[in-house]
């Protein structure tokens, strides 16, 4: 179970900051926090034109010795839409960990992305990494969520993911257990926004679908 509350603040008509309490950072269904609370805040820059640029920011424990407690990820890419029911987004997102004492298991990674939205509800993303977290190899996630207007200000997320690594020799170093290929994942969430402030309630859960023994 997890709790967000964020605040956005407009500086002008392309950029914003947004900061974010969170009880849980789950990122696919994983926590990157070892189920403590910790704050996320973001920059965000776009045009008229589609293309955008920004950076984001989280407290993390993985409480495994590397002493990370960062993660800052900066991305660029480009949105636009095809006709009156059909969006699409496609870029590029960079990881990174300061601080970590990650030899060994190099931490930091970039990773292709790309989606299609259907009446600004239903949307399908692909997201490609030639070295995911951890040296684990190339990896492909694909997520398939809609969004559902329940009235009052409320609404309600339902999703769910696989992500898998395509890369044998990798380390496996993602998932419910240290060691996974690949699992799946869903999540469902309720948000609703109160005075300019933005709270979500989610659940959600993952679990392997090959597990790969050392």
């Amino acid at each position: 179970m997890a709790t967000t509350a964020a605040i956005a603040f407009q500086a002008q008509a392309d950029t914003s900051i947004t900061a974010t309490l969170v009880s849980d950072y789950v990122y696919n269904g994983v926590s990157s926090t070892d189920g403590r609370p910790t704050l996320q805040a973001s920059a965000d820059w776009w045009s008229d034109a589609g293309v955008y640029a920004g950076v984001w920011g989280s407290g993390v424990n993985f409480n495994d010795g590397s002493n990370t407690r960062v993660e800052l990820d900066y991305y660029v890419g480009y949105a636009g839409s095809i006709n009156d029911s059909l969006g699409y987004d496609v870029g590029y997102a960079f990881y990174t960990y300061p601080g970590a004492a990650d030899a060994g298991a190099e931490f930091d990674y970039g990773e292709l992305y790309g989606s299609v939205t259907y009446n600004e509800a239903t949307t399908a993303k692909l997201y490609l990494s030639e070295e995911y977290f951890g040296n684990a190899g190339k990896s492909v996630l694909l997520e398939l969520s809609h969004s559902l207007d329940l009235g009052n200000d409320f609404s309600l997320t339902l999703a769910a993911s696989q992500t898998s690594l395509l890369d044998e020799e990798g380390d496996a170093y993602f998932g419910p257990d240290a060691g996974d290929d690949s699992y799946n994942h869903w999540g469902a969430s309720i948000a609703k926004s109160v005075g300019g402030v933005d709270l979500n309630l989610g659940a959600c859960r993952a679990w392997p679908i090959v597990a790969r023994a050392f």
